[in-house]
């Protein structure tokens, strides 16, 4: 194995976190009672989708079980990156023996990066001055929140110390170790670091957490809520 490069670099792991959502709702416009530790900034105005366009959504997010409610009324779908803030002056370009090109690791700060969207049902889009259609709203908005918080605890709180023990980063980029240029091709240029990481330690975290907020008994909760709502209306 080769050793470690002469000087480790220094870099830092920090957290993003992106609204897809744009419109910044205050709680209480709907009564909504969010979830401890997001901020204002965090409560954005959902997408309101068509039953099909939700349908869609579904299909293309794994391990989700739709079937727990006759219907489903909101969606968190949240993608993750991992971003260099300047790959050319982070990963230096060195020309070996018999002109082998290799990349070596600078430091400097690299984010781990998650784009949030929440989808709501049109048909549970809240109407002006209308109580009840806002509460339904809330009940099932208030359920998306807890989606929400954990992709951003887990950006902010988990992942980037996680992230540093990955034996990929441990390698090129703790340890400053060469990298030949097929493979920083590979992983930086073309982004595969992104899902090695994603695959590798975030999906399953958040597949983790999603059970715990959509276990069949909070399901039950949320499905008799919203039931009731209707019934009045």
């Amino acid at each position: 194995m080769p050793p470690p490069g002469p000087k480790a670099p220094v870099y830092e792991i920090k957290s993003r976190i992106i609204h897809a959502n744009k419109v910044v709702v205050p709680a209480p416009r709907y009564g909504v009672k969010p979830p401890r530790g997001l901020d204002v900034d965090d409560l954005r105005m959902p997408n309101f989708v068509k039953p099909q366009e939700m349908m869609a959504l579904l299909t293309d997010t794994p391990h989700h079980n739709p079937s727990r409610l006759a219907v489903t009324h909101g969606l968190v779908k949240t993608q993750f990156a991992f971003v260099f803030s300047d790959i050319e002056q982070q990963w230096r370009r060195l020309a070996g023996a018999q002109n082998r090109i290799t990349r070596q690791f600078q430091g400097g700060d690299v984010f781990v990066q998650a784009t949030i969207a929440v989808n709501i049902l049109d048909a549970d889009r809240p109407i002006e001055k209308n109580k009840l259609s806002e509460k339904l709203f809330a009940v099932i908005w208030e359920h998306e929140l807890l989606h929400v918080l954990d992709d951003i605890e887990i950006m902010r709180k988990w992942l980037p110390e996680k992230a540093r023990e990955d034996e990929w980063l441990k390698k090129y980029m703790t340890e400053a170790r060469e990298l030949d240029e097929s493979s920083f091709d590979h992983y930086i240029r073309k982004d595969n670091l992104t899902p090695w990481l994603r695959d590798g330690l975030w999906t399953a975290e958040r597949n983790r957490r999603a059970e715990i907020r959509d276990a069949p008994a909070r399901y039950a909760e949320l499905n008799e809520a919203i039931a009731n709502i209707r019934s009045q209306m």
